[in-house]
């Protein structure tokens, strides 16, 4: 008794393949399967075949036999010479997935653009607010006489806080300070 080994076909799950290159290559093996399928279909019995296939975001592919023009008129009804920009793809096919594929190209580019006039408005805004920035640091980098009474007593108040947070650090640090100098303790 002689044994054999049967090769059994494993069933594969069906769900959208996630890495873009591994359904790249899928698709391109796949579709030249297809293909000869359809070319093996017709020299067994001379049917007339005709395939588009429309990947997302590449050009189509077809195959027909005798052609895929002369197949799609025979049984749409529109008897039309084929494109010679396009030989084998039917031009109203083609025009629909140009306009598909130019539909999202426009959304992405309107996405773009907003994103793009959100950038230079946050630009002007930023340079505005800097300028006025600037115009209240500017007044007192002049002479100390020309400053009014308001931006004198601001001065002040900040001199005297820069005044009390230089004693505590020397003091946290174990420094005393008196009479202008600082002392270690």
């Amino acid at each position: 008794m002689s044994t054999r080994w049967i090769m059994v076909r494993k069933s594969i799950r069906l769900a959208k393949i996630e890495n873009q290159n591994n359904r790249l290559v899928t698709f391109l093996k796949r579709r030249n399967g297809v293909f000869k399928k359809e070319n093996e279909l017709v020299v067994m019995t001379g049917a007339e075949v005709g395939t588009i296939v429309c990947p997302q975001g590449s050009k189509p592919y077809s195959f027909g036999h005798p052609n895929v023009n002369e197949t799609i008129n025979k049984y749409v009804g529109e008897e039309r010479p084929p494109s010679p920009s396009s030989p084998g793809i039917d031009d109203k096919y083609v025009q629909m997935f140009r306009k598909a594929n130019s539909r999202e190209l426009n959304t992405r580019f309107n996405s773009r653009q907003d994103q793009l006039v959100f950038v230079l408005n946050l630009k002007i805004k930023l340079k505005q607010m800097n300028k006025k920035v600037e115009i209240h640091q500017e007044w007192f980098k002049g002479p100390i006489e020309k400053i009014n009474y308001t931006e004198a007593s601001i001065l002040k108040e900040g001199l005297e806080d820069l005044l009390l947070k230089v004693k505590n650090y020397g003091t946290e640090r174990g420094y005393g300070y008196e009479n202008g100098k600082w002392k270690a303790e």
